[in-house]
Parts: C-alpha cells; structure tokens; sequence
C-alpha cells in the first residue's frame, strides 16, 4: 500500500512542478497508482486509491472552476475524476471477483483430488475437511456422507436429532443460523446438502464468529453441490474399479476352465479312442474267426454272444457322445415317450450285465405296485447302463452292485448304490460335468467321462431330477426321480447272482 501512496505523491509531484491545469495529460497518471490498488487490494483499494487521486488533483482543478466557472478544460477535469472513481472501482470489483473464482477453482479441485484417491470414505472426508476448512476461512466445519446404511461423519461423532445437518439430511434445504447461541460474540452457521441428481448423499455446515454473507452462503451450496458430484463420481469410479478386480478374476477362471476343459477333452479323445477300438477290435477278430467256418455251433454261438455284446457296447458309446454333442449346442435329447412299466425295464437291463459279467453280485428290489413312468425306453436302458456300469466299474471284484426303484411323492425313485471307494466330497459337484474324472478314479478305470452328463440330460429331458450320494470309502448311490403317471403295475423282488 505504501507504494501505491508513493506512486500518489510522485504524480502530484510532477503535476505540480508542470503547474498543470485541469486539462493537463500528466493528471491521467493517476490511473497508474489507481489501478495498482485495484488489482492488488480489489474493489476496496482500488475504491481508496481513486479517492486519494482524486483528492491530490482536486487543487488543480477546483479553483479554476473557482476563477473561470466550467469551462472546457474544467470539464474536462471533472470527466478525469470521474473516470479515476470508476476504473478504480470497477477494476477492484472484477479482482474481487476473479479472485473468488480462483479460490473456487482451488477448492473444486481439491474436493475432485481428495475424493478421487482410492482411500476409504472416512479417510476421504477427513482429508476434504481439514484441505476446506482452509480455504474457506471458517471456526468450525462438519462433513457428513451417506455411505449404504451409515452415516460417516467428519468433524464430529454423530449427527445430533434437530440439529442443522440432521435437518439438511431429512431432506430440508440450506439452513442458516444467526447465532448459534454461544457466549460472546455471535457464532454463525449455515449448513448445505450434498447433492448429485436430486438425491441428498450428505452435508456440509461451517461455523464462524461474524459474519457469514449471501454471496458465502451461495459459494458454499455450490461447494455441496460439487461435493456431492464428487462423491458420486468417486463411488462410481470405486464401483468400476470393483467391476473391474471382478471381470479380471471372473476372466482368469474363464481361462482356467477353459484351459482345464481343453486338457479333459484332449484325455477324452485318447480315452474315446480307446473305448471305441476294443469293441471295434474284438467285432473285426472274431468276425474274421466267424469267417474260417471251422468252429463248432456251440463256440460260434459263444463268438456272436461276445460280438452282439461289444457291438451294443460300441452302439452305447456312439449315442452318448451324439447326446453330448446336443448337450454342448444347448439341445435336448431326441426322446419317444410312452407309457413304461419300470420293473422289466430295470430287470432287463439287470440281466444284460449279468450275462456280461460275473465280477459283481446286483440285486433289485422294486417296490410293489410300482406306478408307471412316462418315458422313452431307450432312453432309460442308457440311464440304467450308465449307472451300473459306473458302480461295477468304480467298486472292487466281488462287491454287491443295488438297484432298487420306489414311489414318492408323485415321482418314482431309481436308485444305484456300490460299495466302491466313493467320491471326495469337494469332487460331488462336478460329476455330472462333461468330460470331468474324479481324480482319484481316474487311473482306477478307463471311462470317457460322459455318461453322468448324458444321464443328467436324458433326466432332465424327462422332467426328472438326478443327485449323488457319496463318501470316500463307504460307495456311492445315485437316485434318478422320474414324474410317474396316474396308472400303477403290481411289482416282485428278486435278487440276481
């Protein structure tokens, strides 16, 4: 300031030695100092500065309109003051303001820095108040965010029922308070919303001794404004960032199953392989034995049992693996439903495997009266071989292989139980996955991996429902529900060697 009172003096100074009268140039020099108050002290400095150019020129000035009245140079003199009022006014007002603006720059800037760091809200907040309380100039400044069901509260404990921000959060606008009721000088508050699309996320309340003016308090309501925005936009960016963490690791298993599921159907495809050419093997050897025309009827009898075997055996394996390729297109099962009493049906398949094999002891118990299902018969012989042939395959030489069927509930339960090793309990919910071993059976028995699938599908396809039962070391049952229909056939138990 004193400089600018110098730059005062230095004008006059040199007004004077020019014994300049009210038109002389050097009194627009005054506009140098008043200027210089302006923008350095705003609408208040420049205001003082232009009162004093206008005092020191006043000598100069006056008695010429004293001796000579208004003529053309008084004129002239009085536009100068003029002039010198209003640049130095206008000239503070608009550093006033620009350096408001600038103040709210810096201060939207530091909400948009403090609230896009990945700290939690309550450090957030914390750093937002003390970088605020600042900036603004105020005694006391609250911050409160809703964050889910909690209120995180910067500046304070809690938030008091009827106080300001309890008010501002109920849904009520700005509130301000002359006097906050305090001893001494008069404390002053005013308390804003956070908002971001209509919706209330929090408060903002200052406290300060005097005054708190309108064009504050409307800086402040921009300020919640811009908080809340921010708030939003951080919650945003965190929700995005959290998507993302999601997508990266939801990615990563993607590839692990995928990588997982390229190395099962590479094991399936030497496995299939296998499968396919024993049968393929042992119908080309004894067709070609068949062929000599040397053997007697009872040994030819033997090599056509063997061969009607491996080629139903190779037939079984061609349509599961057309069932899997529907599985995998997203297709049901091709199915000719009809009516189908359950007790020949599993006698039958029964039957099969005893003639096949004599390694196991299968027994079948069906309960009596025993409803009907309504159901494709191929179908259910490729359910039922598909089962036993897992727990014959899956239990050791010489243990008991149940299969039982009942009522309940409006379904009828077919149930396959072993005495094999069982399956870990962390493996029971991947069994029915295409291609999937469990791993410890895996080198126990060669099998392609399908057929639990294929029984699920074909299930399904009938409106049943397929679980498994299962416990290292104490076998494994699995039990098919099939809907029965309204009809019911008389049923007998037997057990088969």
């Amino acid at each position: 300031m004193s400089l600018i009172a110098l730059a005062l003096v230095a004008v006059t100074a040199l007004v004077a030695l020019e014994d300049g009268g009210p038109a002389s140039l050097l009194r627009h020099a005054y506009l140098v100092p008043v200027l210089a108050g302006a923008l350095r002290f705003g609408a208040v400095g420049g205001g003082l500065a232009a009162m004093a150019a206008v005092l020191l020129s006043a000598p100069f000035v006056l008695p010429e309109i004293e001796r000579s009245g208004l003529t053309a140079e008084a004129v002239e003199g009085l536009v100068t003051f003029a002039v010198l009022g209003l640049v130095g006014v206008l000239s503070g007002v608009l550093r006033t303001r620009a350096g408001r603006q600038g103040r709210r720059y810096e201060v939207l800037v530091t909400i948009q820095r403090t609230l896009a760091d990945e700290a939690t809200l309550d450090v957030s907040l914390a750093r937002l108040r003390a970088a605020l309380a600042d900036r603004l100039r105020v005694d006391e400044i609250a911050i409160v965010a809703r964050d889910a069901d909690r209120l995180v509260v910067a500046g304070g404990d809690r938030v008091v029922e009827g106080s300001l921000v309890a008010r501002v959060l109920d849904g009520g606008g700005p509130v301000f308070v002359e006097d906050t009721g305090g001893s001494g000088r008069s404390r002053r508050a005013f308390a804003t919303p956070l908002v971001s699309g209509g919706d209330i996320l929090g408060a903002l309340a200052v406290e300060r001794k005097g005054e708190i003016s309108v064009g504050e308090r409307a800086t402040l309501e921009a300020i919640g404004a811009h908080v809340g925005i921010a708030l939003e936009n951080a919650r945003l960016v965190s929700q995005q960032r959290r998507f993302a963490v999601e997508l990266a690791e939801r990615v990563a298993m993607a590839r692990r199953e995928l990588e997982e599921l390229d190395r099962a159907k590479s094991a399936f495809v030497a496995i299939a392989s296998h499968e396919l050419r024993t049968p393929l093997t042992a119908l080309q050897g004894f067709s070609e034995i068949l062929a000599l025309r040397r053997l007697p009827p009872e040994e030819v009898t033997r090599l056509a049992e063997v061969m009607r075997r491996e080629a139903r055996r190779l037939g079984r394996i061609v349509s599961d693996l057309l069932d899997l390729s529907r599985i995998e297109r997203g297709l049901e099962p091709a199915l000719c439903r009809v009516p189908l009493k359950l007790e020949p049906a599993i006698e039958a398949t029964v039957d099969i495997f005893r003639q096949g094999s004599a390694t196991h002891f299968i027994t079948t118990e069906c309960e009596p009266s025993l409803p009907v299902v309504d159901a494709d018969p191929d179908a259910l012989e490729r359910v039922l071989t598909n089962l036993i042939s897992n727990a014959i395959k899956y239990s050791p030489t010489g243990s008991a292989v149940h299969v039982g069927a009942r009522a309940l509930d409006g379904t009828v339960a077919i149930e396959v139980a072993d005495a094999g090793r069982g399956i870990p309990a962390d493996a029971l919910g991947r069994v029915f996955e295409p291609y999937y071993r469990v791993p410890d059976a895996a080198g126990a028995a060669r099998g392609t991996g399908i057929g639990l699938a294929v029984v699920k599908a074909l299930v399904e396809a009938h409106g049943g429902t397929v679980h498994v039962e299962s416990a290292p070391a104490l076998g494994t049952r699995v039990t098919v529900l099939l809907p029965s229909c309204a009809a019911a056939i008389p049923g007998r138990s037997r057990s088969v060697p």
